[in-house]
């Protein structure tokens, strides 16, 4: 079966300069720092322009304008590799951009200033490209990896796959070239290679605006679970978090004693620093062994699964202890907020109701202890 890798190239390069316009125009206007869109638009158009008119030569590279459209191509690549660091937030690591840019430094005079024979020329030009995809697959796995998008997963691995079968249709250039037994062999399973690359490749034209749409999805996810004032899990985060817990889990229950006269008296604002303290308190106490989450006004809730008693009231110590030594830097005497810290242990199969009910009735117990200490201070 023999493959018309001319008309993969056509549709190839129509979809790089469609994508391409998809990008470039919300690009200009993009406020995102960078504006990835608005490069990757331009190299993808570039690329595409370039490959189309690269069709209406015979590909023997002797032609000024075709050297000429190899180096712009050599361009469009090297912008969208500038586009997906920005897209990333990282840059390639320097094992990957000393040997793409030494390899676009060789490319370029050989393209201009090549001899008659072209195979040098083509080898480098082809290599230099295999370069790009393989750092571009660097970078989708990376994001992949870091920020846990699926879709980075499938276009970094889109990009992986096309790197193998590029070094292969140069293999296999390379025999077709040097043996003639074997040059219609050759030639047409290089012609497959490439052309499965293509299509890979082509598939991946708008791998970024995908990747942007889940990580704006997940972002806006995030938005949605989480406490704007405190940064801490709100009850929808909690619903998110409870399904997964399996096993022994201990909870505190942390309610702020005197907060609404601290409102009434020294106002909200006071109310909302006091509020930021606690939660970046317990969130340091904690570490990484549990989660913080905001269940209402001034409640809060830590959820540290598999955390035994002792260290759980550790924690709850600490916690209180730390509290009652910032709090009066903010707040103006001479009745200062604390702390009351319920706790509650056991075993948790997806839902932290009746967990939640033991630690209220130790957090209110520990309240009626406070209050009764109070009244006897007063009464002293």
């Amino acid at each position: 079966m023999i493959l018309d890798i001319a008309s993969l190239q056509v549709v190839a390069a129509l979809g790089s300069v469609l994508s391409g316009l998809l990008h470039f125009f919300p690009g200009l206007t993009s406020r995102e720092s960078g504006r990835w869109p608005y490069w990757w638009g331009t190299g993808k158009i570039i690329i595409g322009v370039t490959n189309a008119a690269g069709l209406c030569f015979d590909g023997t590279r002797l032609s000024p304008l075709e050297r000429v459209i190899d180096v712009v191509l050599l361009v469009g690549l090297c912008l969208c590799v500038h586009a997906m660091a920005i897209f990333a937030r990282r840059r390639p690591p320097m094992a990957l951009l000393v040997p793409l840019a030494v390899m676009v430094v060789l490319t370029v005079p050989f393209i201009l200033f090549g001899d008659h024979d072209m195979r040098l020329t083509v080898m480098l030009l082809g290599g230099t490209r295999t370069l790009f995809n393989f750092t571009a697959a660097w970078m989708l796995i990376q994001i992949a990896r870091t920020e846990n998008i699926r879709t980075a997963w499938v276009m970094g691995i889109m990009f992986a796959a096309s790197v193998p079968l590029f070094l292969a249709r140069t293999a296999l250039l390379l025999v077709a070239w040097s043996d003639p037994v074997w040059e219609s062999a050759a030639q047409a399973t290089a012609d497959w290679s490439v052309g499965i690359a293509i299509i890979l490749v082509s598939l991946s034209h708008l791998a970024l605006l995908l990747i942007d749409a889940e990580r704006v999805q997940r972002a806006l996810s995030e938005q949605a679970s989480r406490d704007h004032l405190t940064g801490a899990l709100n009850r929808f985060g909690l619903q998110g978090i409870e399904s997964k817990l399996r096993g022994p889990v201990t909870l505190l229950l942390i309610d702020i004693d005197r907060f609404k006269a601290l409102n009434d008296g020294q106002g909200h604002g006071v109310g909302d620093t006091v509020l930021r303290l606690l939660a970046d308190l317990a969130q340091r106490e904690m570490d990484e062994r549990g989660t913080l989450v905001r269940i209402g006004g001034d409640e809060f809730l830590c959820v540290l699964p598999d955390c035994p008693e002792a260290v759980a009231r550790g924690i709850a110590g600490m916690l209180s202890d730390r509290f009652d030594r910032a709090v009066p830097a903010l707040v103006h005497g001479p009745c200062y907020p604390g702390l009351s810290i319920g706790l509650a242990r056991g075993m948790v199969t997806g839902s932290l109701d009746a967990l939640i009910a033991q630690a209220d009735g130790a957090m209110y117990a520990i309240k009626r202890q406070h209050h009764l200490r109070e009244r006897h201070a007063r009464a002293a």
